[in-house]
């Protein structure tokens, strides 16, 4: 019996040529019915998917400084959330304005896709234990920004600072540590958000734009349409 080794008959290849060019696609550029048979039944399973209600809008949702609907009803869904993820202790919730890619939502069916553009990125539910003396110092920031969207936190903006500041409806005190939920980009330092970086965060695997669908569907679940006020959470001094 013969044993023949074959481990060094591999034979390597290396490009003898490389040829590129750029393609411009736009409006104009003519249909492939090939590539949109191939890619049909990915669109279809996507647009599906995207259509898909979580919950009715009991009226028009908008994104406003420094305070909005829209603003008060993420912040609320990142609150409910980080609560039911991390504890009840959970102080406050804060949303970047920047990162809210919708302007307003219209009365009616709220869809997967909506929540999408809403919050198109993948970041993270995060938790940091900050001291009294640091969260006024971020509250200033998301004060010098205008206003973001906040939950479990009153205060008035003056001067560009953050002033007559309430946690869960108390003064804010220096000396107390507080629970506060973020998203993972602003914990690490997004938006000039530099005094958090050094923080230690907790996170569980959850995205933000889970953490609103998730709220969204507890709320249909209990056969309620989904709503939000405004309550004088941000605002200017007078």
């Amino acid at each position: 019996m013969a044993l023949v080794s074959v481990a060094g008959c591999a034979v390597s290849y290396t490009p003898s040529a490389v040829q590129y060019d750029t393609v411009r696609i736009t409006a104009k550029a003519p249909r492939s019915q090939d590539l949109e048979s191939l890619l049909k039944p990915y669109s279809d399973s996507v647009n599906s998917n995207m259509n898909t209600v979580v919950g009715i809008l009991e009226r028009e949702m908008e994104k406003k400084m420094p305070e909005g609907t829209l603003n008060n009803l993420l912040a609320d869904a990142m609150l409910a959330e980080a609560r039911k993820e991390f504890g009840a202790d959970i102080a406050a919730a804060f949303v970047n304005y920047g990162g809210v890619r919708a302007a307003q939502l219209p009365a009616g069916p709220l869809t997967i896709g909506k929540v999408y553009e809403i919050m198109p990125f993948d970041n993270l539910l995060v938790v940091q234990e900050l001291t009294g003396k640091l969260l006024q110092e971020f509250l200033n920031r998301v004060a010098e920004k205008g206003g973001w969207p906040v939950a479990g936190v009153q205060f008035t903006i003056k001067d560009k600072k953050a002033v007559e500041v309430l946690v869960g409806g108390k003064p804010l005190d220096p000396s107390a540590s507080y629970r506060v939920a973020n998203s993972d980009y602003i914990a690490n330092g997004g938006d000039d958000c530099n005094m958090l970086v050094n923080i230690p965060q907790t996170n569980k695997g959850v995205l933000v734009r889970d953490a609103f669908l998730h709220y969204f569907q507890s709320i249909t679940a209990a056969g309620k349409k989904i709503n939000a006020q405004l309550e004088n959470r941000v605002r200017y001094a007078q």
